[in-house]
């Protein structure tokens, strides 16, 4: 008998629709937010991040695919993994037509990421094949990493919708619409990732574990790569003897008292919502917010000469 629980399908109520999306790197400043460099670098690492990270989720998802037995729930996942691929494109775009225009590369950062995504989270792991009776569960388990990223992804979605902070500061159009666009997209396939971990018996333990694991690795991940690029700064690397430490805490504390970035008791708390019995992604976001913005994304309609549609070509 199959180990998937075919009774658990999808919890969204409406199409994910992958999009084209298009956006002109040319002039857009490194500290896109005027006067915040902690949160333009801050923002600006998860491209680095997210180029690498969501080519993992895509693959763990075609994994998963053949145990998917609910046709709608397998229609989420086939647009989930096309939408992340369009992210990962759209930020390894921003890399190399933006940040390395302005200086900035990976190094030893992007280096530790490929570690991670391309080595130790593969079928795999480390080219070590695992035994026949843990296979199965170490796709559910990086299933289960993936739906707590992915609750994180969804609750930044919301942030950097709401983010009234980075218009009121002057934010770089270009890259604001970037990480707004990619936002919206996470809320609107913000069910998936936690349908298909239940989908294939997924446990709260298991869930637990997994959350125990991706929160101190997203914000230690978010940290490195912050300071990378701030150590790399040509602005910044002579600017102050404080040590980069320091820096990024106060960096931090400032940009959450601009509303630039989230307060780091975001990241715990978000955690614990994850892990609430009753918990259910549709209640942490709003997909008409998200869709709202999506059809008005200039990133969108440059894409699909200034107009809107809602089946991608």
């Amino acid at each position: 008998m199959s180990k998937t629980n075919i009774k658990k399908a999808s919890s969204a109520n409406y199409d994910i629709i992958p999009r084209r999306v298009k956006f002109d790197w040319e002039t857009s400043p490194l500290h896109w937010i005027p006067d915040d460099p902690f949160a333009s670098h801050a923002l600006n690492e998860f491209s680095f991040l997210l180029t690498q990270g969501e080519k993992f989720f895509c693959r763990v998802f075609r994994t998963a695919l053949p145990h998917v037995k609910d046709d709608k729930l397998r229609a989420d996942v086939e647009a989930f993994i096309k939408q992340e691929a369009v992210h990962s494109h759209a930020h390894h775009e921003s890399i190399e037509g933006y940040l390395k225009r302005l200086g900035l590369s990976g190094g030893r950062f992007e280096e530790r990421n490929a570690l991670l995504f391309d080595q130790l989270l593969l079928d795999d792991p480390f080219g070590r094949k695992l035994p026949e009776s843990l296979q199965y569960q170490w796709l559910v388990f990086r299933i289960g990493l993936v739906a707590a990223i992915e609750h994180y992804t969804a609750a930044l979605g919301v942030f950097v919708l709401e983010a009234d902070a980075w218009d009121k500061h002057g934010a770089d159009p270009i890259v604001a619409d970037l990480f707004r666009w990619h936002g919206a997209e996470e809320v609107e396939h913000r069910t998936v990732a936690y349908d298909l971990y239940r989908h294939l018996g997924g446990t709260h333990s298991m869930r637990t574990l997994a959350m125990a694991i991706a929160f101190p690795a997203l914000v230690s991940l978010s940290m490195l790569g912050t300071a990378h690029m701030i150590r790399h700064d040509e602005k910044l690397k002579n600017a102050s003897r404080t040590p980069i430490p320091l820096r990024l805490i106060l960096g931090w504390l400032r940009s959450a008292r601009l509303g630039t970035f989230p307060a780091m008791r975001w990241f715990p708390l978000h955690a614990l919502r994850f892990l609430r019995p009753g918990y259910n992604p549709l209640d942490e976001a709003s997909t008409e917010q998200a869709l709202a913005y999506i059809h008005s994304s200039p990133g969108v309609l440059a894409a699909n000469n200034g107009v809107h549609h809602e089946k991608a070509e």
